[in-house]
């Protein structure tokens, strides 16, 4: 902890000279192998291009990947009997060609689920019966074509509000209370025993949300259905969430019996009005220049603070490493980052450790230095 916290304190005093560490792990996914994967999420340009520039940085640097949306509801299956596979399939080839961890996202979400699914032939509501057996045949052509490829599924995505109340979608309209549990009981008889079951969501810092996912967990425990994980999205920001209530999450969920897992990671650089924190994609808001003051590029001052930012969220990482078995970031660049478009569409933001010219970030070296305990 002391290393960490003299890591910081080089940061604090505005040193960002390249190299900040020397002897360092060159790559995330040496720095972090004997804590857990390193993972980012893979846009479908990125998947679908072969010499996207992109790719080399993923090779290079991380241990997992996930589709950011070529897994989604809607993406792969957008109309009844029409499928696109590609996308996903080419995360498969790059995967298993240099040995990576696949994540599957996600099996259930209120977003980017089409309106078919929950409409019968005639275009009303579909049956609680008829929504279960769509749910199955769904889980069970993912098991059919992909198996033991994947081997993790964010079964269900953002079922809970901030105040721990079930999300009133579509889902819940149809299947009540029952959404959760169906869906961890489809997902555990359709697909390989061998791959782990996830819930995730965002804000999971939030009492409220916390709290009601630990009953979650218990809940499906109790009715004998697994449950391998819990994600902790990491959208989260320069001064938030405070590192004490990331951490009394990261506690919580261990202590139900799951591991955790650090998802969907990103640190908003830019300005937000109160109401527009979480990820609810329902929330937008207009373009000004006072929320998109770097369309330049980072000030130095701003770098060292994404720096100090990452350095101090990896600090957290490290000392729960016994409870993380993962930690993937919502993108590969700055330029491929979804907060370019939320919750202010065509903004500049500087969310990761690599920038728009695919070069290291002050931030990237932070985070490797705390693996390496410097």
């Amino acid at each position: 902890m002391m290393r960490h916290l003299a890591l910081l304190a080089v940061l604090s005093a505005g040193s960002l000279a390249a190299p900040l560490l020397r002897g360092t792990p060159g790559t995330l996914k040496e720095a972090f192998a004997p804590h857990f994967h390193v993972g980012a999420a893979l846009n479908t340009e990125i998947l679908t291009v072969a010499d996207h520039p992109a790719r080399a940085l993923v090779t290079r640097h991380f241990s997992s990947i996930t589709a950011a949306n070529a897994m989604k509801w809607g993406p792969f299956n957008p109309e009844p009997g029409v499928y696109v596979t590609e996308p996903a399939d080419a995360l498969l080839t790059l995967a298993e060609a240099h040995g990576m961890q696949v994540i599957g996202h996600t099996l259930f979400w209120h977003q980017q689920t089409p309106r078919w699914v929950f409409q019968d032939v005639q275009g009303g509501p579909i049956s609680r019966e008829a929504l279960l057996e769509r749910m199955r045949e769904r889980v069970r052509l993912l098991a059919k074509r992909y198996g033991e490829r994947v081997h993790l599924w964010d079964v269900v995505n953002e079922a809970i509000e901030d105040d721990g109340s079930l999300r009133k979608s579509a889902w819940h309209r149809i299947l009540g209370a029952d959404f959760v549990p169906e869906a961890f009981r489809i997902a555990g008889e359709e697909l390989p025993a061998s791959v782990q079951l996830i819930y995730n969501d965002y804000s999971m810092f939030l009492p409220g949300r916390r709290d009601a996912v630990v009953t979650m967990v218990r809940d499906l425990q109790a009715r004998g259905l697994r449950i391998d994980g819990v994600g902790m999205q990491g959208h989260w920001g320069l001064d938030f969430p405070r590192i004490e209530d990331a951490e009394a999450a990261i506690v919580a969920f261990a202590a139900t019996g799951v591991r955790v897992h650090i998802t969907e990671l990103d640190v908003d650089v830019l300005p937000r009005s109160p109401d527009m924190f979480g990820a609810d994609l329902n929330k937008r808001a207009q373009i000004s220049p006072e929320n998109n003051p770097y369309t330049d590029g980072l000030p130095t001052e701003i770098q060292e603070k994404l720096a100090r930012r990452y350095a101090e969220i990896f600090a957290l990482f490290v000392r729960h490493a016994d409870k993380i078995d993962r930690v993937t970031f919502w993108g590969v660049t700055d330029g491929d980052s979804w907060l370019n478009g939320f919750p202010v569409r065509g903004r500049t933001n500087h969310p990761l450790l690599f920038d728009r010219a695919n070069q290291p970030k002050p931030a990237l070296e932070a985070v490797i230095g705390v693996a390496a305990g410097k």
